[in-house]
């Protein structure tokens, strides 16, 4: 295995696109035949141009495997989001590249980056029907919000603040991806 953890580069748009839907098809099959969602519709106003935007990509010999973003916060939600918060999404590994870290390397990668780009509040909503989810969320510091049910699925709503408190150590993890 070959890993290559970076930003979304340019020239990997479409892949991204697609590995963005074909994900969603995987953990919502229900939802797949719905129309495309507009941060999909719209990607590169969401996670390439906009300063609340970042969408970051591990590779396998050029091959996208795995994927975690943020955007602007909406406030589709009823919850005391503070303002310029951003909403971690679109965090998903292959099954074949599960249990290795990855997840975990990749969040890490997006916290650094939310840090150096002055964010403070981190918000996400998960689902008890993923597994190990909720805990996985938990070991890289966030905490549970509010628990609701939403049209057809049980939502945990979470979040987290990057402060001086908080932080974790993402120096070498930086200078290893300064383009981030």
């Amino acid at each position: 295995m070959n890993l290559d953890y970076q930003r979304l580069q340019q020239h990997d748009h479409e892949q991204a696109i697609e590995f963005a839907l074909h994900s969603r098809q995987l953990l919502f099959p229900e939802l797949y035949g719905a129309q495309t969602p507009k941060d999909i519709e719209h990607f590169e106003q969401y996670y390439v141009t906009s300063p609340l935007g970042c969408f970051i990509v591990v590779k396998d010999h050029d091959r996208i495997v795995g994927t975690i973003a943020y955007r602007a916060y909406d406030e589709r939600f009823d919850l005391d989001i503070p303002n310029g918060a951003v909403e971690v999404v679109k965090l998903f590994v292959l099954p074949k590249y599960r249990r290795q870290g990855i997840a975990t390397q990749l969040s890490q990668l997006l916290f650094a980056h939310a840090e150096q780009h002055g964010i403070d509040t981190l918000y996400l909503h998960t689902h008890p029907f993923l597994p190990a989810a909720e805990q996985f969320w938990q070991r890289q510091g966030f905490n549970v919000l509010k628990r609701e049910w939403l049209k057809t699925y049980d939502t945990i709503h979470m979040l987290r603040r990057l402060n001086e408190d908080t932080k974790f150590c993402f120096t070498k993890v930086c200078a290893d991806l300064a383009y981030i």
